[in-house]
């Protein structure tokens, strides 16, 4: 079986020496499958079964995944000595995902809806702008995102940067936390997310010229703070009559992710932080991408239960991406844009 290559939707960790060599981080390699995993729960529902605070609990406890993701993304082209070029050839492999995971959720409504049904809803303004299933936003965004660095590297690198990714972001999440009150519509608060998932990558590419013991240092402050902003929204936005279920980009959750990643920075690389990095570089962005075609099918089997619906659409969709790893691994490699 051939070694797996550094996927780029949910990046594999390395960061560049001062040789110019790159090396192995398996603590954000062993975050990766672990917020995977947590993305199929997000995907998965609100959980009526269990009590009302701890399902509210769990759905906010894992708004940090995406910024994650984003941010690493950034981070890792932002680390090597030529990352404006390196963000194109990031993007051409981030097209190739998306447009092979297009095709492959095509087929899932052509099989759910029929042939015309499918294709009048892939062609509709929702799909195109979402893609043809809705957690695909991330890997438009990604690419705006690391387009944009390629086309305009001098704007990441400008000093006021800082701000102006800072700004879109409170913006997004300002409207988010609107939207969750009922006063902006969900397509506005689409737009407003997809803008900031880009300034995320373009944040990750500003923290990559922060030290990385500096970054490694402050990943419990991070990860507090952003856990207590995250709290604070939510409850300011049930305050004034919101759902704080509803929330998609909590500001606290974006500090959280940039405390995941310091975390990952700091962790020892122990023999089972080595075998959750191999799991994270090899399955953590299949897992990511195909999660919702298991879902599907394990409730047109019956499976309504949440927490086991999401127990057995992480393990299947696992087993899947193991099994094409061995048997099918040309296909493996399309799917991780390779």
């Amino acid at each position: 079986m051939a070694a797996p290559a550094p996927a780029v939707g949910v990046p594999a960790a390395s960061a560049t020496t001062s040789g110019g060599a790159a090396r192995r981080l398996p603590g954000i390699d062993a975050l990766r499958i672990f917020g995977a995993v947590l993305v199929v729960g997000l995907h998965v529902g609100r959980f009526p079964e269990w009590p009302v605070p701890a399902m509210e609990l769990t759905m906010a406890a894992g708004r940090w995944v995406v910024p994650f993701f984003f941010v690493v993304m950034g981070f890792f082209l932002g680390q090597r000595p030529n990352w404006a070029a390196s963000a194109l050839g990031s993007a051409g492999r981030l097209l190739q995902i998306t447009l092979v995971c297009a095709l492959l959720y095509a087929l899932l409504h052509a099989v759910q809806l029929g042939p015309k049904a499918a294709l009048e809803r892939i062609l509709s303004q929702d799909a195109i702008v979402r893609g043809v299933w809705g957690h695909l936003w991330f890997m438009h965004a990604a690419l705006a995102g690391v387009l944009l660095a390629a086309a305009r590297p001098d704007w990441c690198m400008a000093r006021g940067a800082w701000w102006g990714i800072a700004a879109v972001i409170l913006l997004a999440s300002v409207i988010d936390s609107l939207c969750a009150m009922g006063r902006v519509s969900w397509p506005t608060m689409f737009a407003s997310r997809f803008l900031g998932g880009a300034a995320m990558v373009w944040l990750g590419i500003k923290l990559a010229s922060v030290p990385v013991r500096t970054l490694a240092r402050w990943w419990p402050v991070l990860l507090v703070g952003g856990a207590l902003l995250l709290v604070a929204q939510g409850m300011a936005v049930r305050w004034k009559g919101g759902q704080a279920i509803e929330l998609q980009l909590h500001v606290g959750a974006v500090l959280m992710g940039v405390g995941a990643m310091a975390l990952g920075l700091w962790l020892p690389a122990t023999p089972m932080m080595e075998r959750l990095a191999d799991w994270g570089r090899r399955y953590a962005l299949g897992l990511y991408l195909l999660h919702p075609m298991m879902i599907e099918m394990l409730r047109s089997v019956g499976l309504r239960r949440s927490d086991g619906l999401w127990l057995c659409a992480a393990g299947l969709t696992l087993l899947l991406l193991w099994a094409a790893e061995h048997w099918f691994p040309r296909g493996k490699a399309v799917l991780d844009g390779r």
